[in-house]
């Protein structure tokens, strides 16, 4: 590819693309099975092509620059569409019906908005979403499962997709200052999707003496201790994968900043890769770039 008088390789872009999607050059190196030196060279050969910086400069971590924001989420785009057709030219590419399992909260919070983007890509493929019981049950017959906090499934390949980091949330009008300490929750009513276990995870990693607070409030649902948090009711613990989305459209904040938790994680589960059909493939690479893009994962 030229641009300009300059020449392009293609391979720098897809170099450029993972080292974006991971903002870290070892794990795109090992993703394509390259060095991080390589990396790091495809991207200054499209930084020098282009005459732009794609990365911010002199950072601990890799931050994408505006330009570098841009010419990532076409990138993807590209290499969507061509995943996309070369699953077409497969005999079975998109024949019958893909099965999908996956926790009811992970479905409705994080799955089904972005579904759309993956239908986009395969028109004629039809698809079947399940529920995915609690752990320990057995997984039903489907072509990709995700899983949480569940990794025995004899047979069936298991990766660890993201870990989930948890945090308490509010309402915008609940915040009295900048940020909070915890010690002000005993004034407040912390929301429980469980039996308080959660919350206790979160004292306990934080270093703070767990509150007793004002009051409580019990629900059944992650969903319904968000829909709480939103109305104002009170402080629910939240993970960017349930709802991440509410605080980028900024109904929900983090009182207390960063401080946050490891509270286990999401495994991709499916057949073993020789007999891994072409739509489950297509749709695994799909699900692993959604998951990188978002914000917070870890």
């Amino acid at each position: 590819m030229r641009i300009g008088s300059r020449h392009l390789p293609l391979n720098a872009l897809q170099g450029f693309e993972s080292a974006g999607r991971h903002l870290n050059m070892r794990a795109a190196g090992e993703e394509l099975n390259v060095t991080q030196s390589a990396i790091s060279h495809q991207v200054r050969s499209i930084e020098k092509a282009l005459g732009k910086a794609l990365f911010e400069p002199n950072r601990r971590r890799l931050v994408l620059t505006d330009d570098g924001k841009r010419l990532l989420s076409a990138v993807r785009e590209a290499l969507d569409g061509i995943t996309a057709t070369a699953l077409q030219l497969g005999e079975d590419a998109y024949a019958g019906t893909l099965t999908v399992a996956a926790p009811p909260a992970f479905s409705t919070q994080w799955l089904i908005p972005r579904l759309p983007r993956f239908l986009a890509l395969y028109p004629d493929l039809s698809l079947s979403l399940e529920r995915l019981s609690t752990q320990g049950s057995p997984l039903p017959k489907v072509d990709v499962a995700v899983a949480f906090n569940a990794i025995d499934f004899p047979g069936m390949r298991v990766k660890t997709l993201a870990e989930l980091e948890m945090f308490p949330v509010c309402a915008p009008s609940l915040l009295p200052t900048r940020q909070m300490q915890p010690e002000q929750l005993r004034d407040a009513t912390l929301i429980h999707e469980d039996g308080g276990a959660i919350w206790s995870r979160w004292f306990a990693a934080t270093g703070a003496d767990p509150a007793a607070p004002r009051r409580s409030i019990h629900v059944a649902s992650t969903q319904d201790a968000l829909a709480l948090a939103r109305a104002g009711a009170g402080f629910a613990i939240n993970d960017p994968f349930m709802g991440g989305h509410f605080l980028t459209d900024g109904t929900l904040v983090r009182p207390f900043g960063e401080l946050s938790f490891t509270y286990g994680q999401y495994s991709l589960v499916t057949q073993p890769p020789e007999r891994l059909g072409a739509a489950a493939g297509g749709f695994v690479d799909w699900l692993v770039r959604e998951i990188e893009a978002t914000p917070g994962h870890r």
